[in-house]
């Protein structure tokens, strides 16, 4: 089984409000256990494990939901979304917590069959999906091209490229997604100059500005910005009707409507069970040290191995839950909650806008669509 629908990304634009949401919907068959799968963000992982294995792995229990006998798809959050060291927010249940995730997973059967009968024929008519924020990266769309038919529906959700740069950057800051020495200055000076002193020490430097598209993951704050260039490396192998352009303003604004609207592009049926608004913004976290960000992002990295590419929170749920009340302890000891609120400043602002100005012009060519008025403000 394999997706009809993918929201493509991008970060810090709205994905996980439109993962909870499309969670409440009957209709919907999202990736099992897993919000945002790692497999096309790592070319090596593709390549080695292969597309069946893809289908397995995050659509295996397809079939069974679809004759009833089990829910959609059950869930285990990112470990980079603790979202509070495990707190759910309102709007979820408690199913969505690790450990019941982990639990529900011992009552289905391991290898559901490839073999998947039409989804109406079935006690429910299920779509399945994948809503990942993280597809933005390199080679992304050329493996997801020819993985996926041309009819795959694909959503594409943006913001204000310098709001979602600035919101990116504090919430990767505590989790080891950028340099040392950005953490250090920020921990000295505060996010709003620390953000500023980051931003210049890239565009500012031609050769780190040459590079934030071919290593978009090292310069993620920024590469995932440049929804232009995204946008037509897709373009190459899905037709433009098959694509929806959704603005993170607009969502924010009338998020119930819009989500109709996407749910009608993917061919998706309504669920009166469904409640808006829902509001599902991660945590921010603040580290302690220059140097506890990279002792996360070792245990992320072990995460990722372990229980999204390897299984074990299915087959060896104690293990799973250790392994995450320890890095919820160490959560707890290497960062604190970041409640601050400082604003950006205008010189960084208008760096920013500088250097989207062009995506920017070329997103409402390719859309169709005129931006926010919000997009490239001053103040």
């Amino acid at each position: 089984m394999e997706p009809s629908f993918i929201c493509i990304g991008f970060q810090k634009c709205g994905t996980t409000s439109l993962y909870d949401l499309l969670k409440k919907n009957r209709n919907v068959y999202l990736t099992e256990d897993v919000k945002e799968p790692m497999f096309y963000r790592v070319p090596f992982m593709r390549w080695f494990l292969g597309r069946k294995w893809y289908c397995h792995r995050y659509f295996g229990h397809y079939v069974e939901a679809v004759l009833g006998k089990t829910d959609s798809a059950c869930e285990v959050g990112l470990i980079t979304g603790r979202r509070g060291h495990g707190e759910q927010p309102a709007e979820q249940t408690a199913s969505t917590a690790p450990q019941a995730a982990a639990e529900a997973h011992q009552t289905f059967p391991a290898g559901a069959s490839e073999s998947i009968p039409h989804a109406g024929t079935g006690r429910h008519r299920l779509i399945a999906g994948e809503v990942n924020a993280g597809l933005g990266y390199r080679n992304c769309a050329k493996w997801i091209g020819k993985d996926f038919a041309p009819n795959t529906r694909l959503i594409f959700m943006m913001r204000d490229p310098a709001d979602r740069c600035y919101s990116a950057y504090k919430y990767f800051l505590a989790l080891g997604f950028l340099p040392v020495s950005a953490v250090a200055y920020d921990l000295k000076h505060g996010h709003a100059e620390g953000f500023d002193h980051y931003v210049r020490s890239v565009l500012c430097n031609q050769n780190r500005r040459r590079e934030i598209m071919k290593k978009r993951f090292k310069y993620m704050c920024f590469s995932q910005g440049n929804y232009a260039t995204i946008i037509k490396e897709y373009r190459r192998y899905f037709p433009r009707a098959n694509m929806k352009f959704v603005f993170f303003e607009d969502f924010v604004s009338d998020q119930e409507a819009v989500t109709k609207d996407i749910m009608r592009f993917c061919g998706i049926e309504e669920d009166e069970n469904m409640v808006f608004p829902v509001k599902s913004n991660e945590t921010n976290f603040r580290a302690i040290a220059a140097l506890s960000p990279k002792f996360l992002q070792f245990m992320q990295a072990l995460y990722y191995l372990f229980f999204e590419f390897l299984s074990l929170g299915r087959r060896c749920p104690g293990f799973f839950n250790g392994f995450m009340s320890f890095y919820d302890w160490s959560m707890d000891h290497f960062t604190r909650p970041d409640t601050g609120n400082e604003k950006m400043l205008p010189g960084t602002r208008k760096l920013l806008n500088r250097y989207y100005r062009r995506q920017i012009e070329q997103v409402e060519i390719l859309t169709g669509q005129q931006v926010p008025k919000r997009w490239a403000r001053t103040e």
